[in-house]
């Protein structure tokens, strides 16, 4: 089958552009998304435990932090997260790590249902001893600041729900991001007392 010469020289002319169109569109990738995956941070804000007590995000000397975002109606992968952490703290608290070298954060990505009362009775149901680990809540536009620096993306549905992603994450003691961890079955608490152990050593 012949081709009218001008649609030839057309295709010549995507053949020979589409070298630069991949490097643009690579370029584009790694302005959108690699910046914001190696320089995920906690931001330095202040936000509430459900005692009522302001606590501040601000970076703790030779303490790591171990984050989770998460919402009381969830039904699945947010509560099986809380539960193996719970498994963690207690090797920890045996490990005497626990509320010094180590610390858990629990941050309700729902505060309008998750006042403190619901915050407790979750903490309760589920085992969560007071030391080492605080949860805590906020206002919407402080709660988006936290996800935003994290990477985190939470979107409310319309039967309440919340769809997020399944990530939990341990921040240094300058609040960077060092190590991103999976929620619900991709949350291993060996891999990652394993992994605290290691930090621990190295000082």
């Amino acid at each position: 089958m012949n081709i009218a010469p001008a649609t030839a020289i057309r295709i010549r002319r995507l053949l020979l552009l589409l070298p630069v169109l991949v490097l643009v569109a690579l370029v584009a990738s790694w302005v959108w998304f690699g910046p914001k995956n190696t320089q995920a941070k906690l931001p330095d804000v202040t936000l509430q435990t459900i005692d009522g007590q302001s606590y501040s995000l601000a970076p703790q000397k030779k303490t790591f932090r171990l984050v989770e975002l998460i919402y009381t109606r969830c039904p699945d992968i947010c509560p099986t997260t809380t539960v193996k952490m719970v498994q963690l703290q207690k090797r920890l608290l045996e490990a005497n790590l626990m509320g010094q070298d180590v610390e858990f954060l629990t941050i309700t990505i729902d505060p309008q249902n998750d006042t403190p009362e619901v915050m407790g009775y979750y903490a309760k149901q589920l085992g969560i001893q007071d030391q080492g680990w605080t949860l805590l809540r906020g206002d919407d536009e402080t709660i988006k600041t936290v996800t935003n620096s994290l990477g985190f993306f939470a979107s409310k549905m319309d039967d309440g729900f919340i769809s997020h992603t399944s990530s939990t994450y341990l921040v240094d003691d300058n609040n960077a991001v060092i190590q991103k961890f999976g929620m619900g079955d991709d949350f291993d608490p060996e891999q990652i007392y394993q992994e605290l152990l290691k930090l621990k050593k190295e000082g």
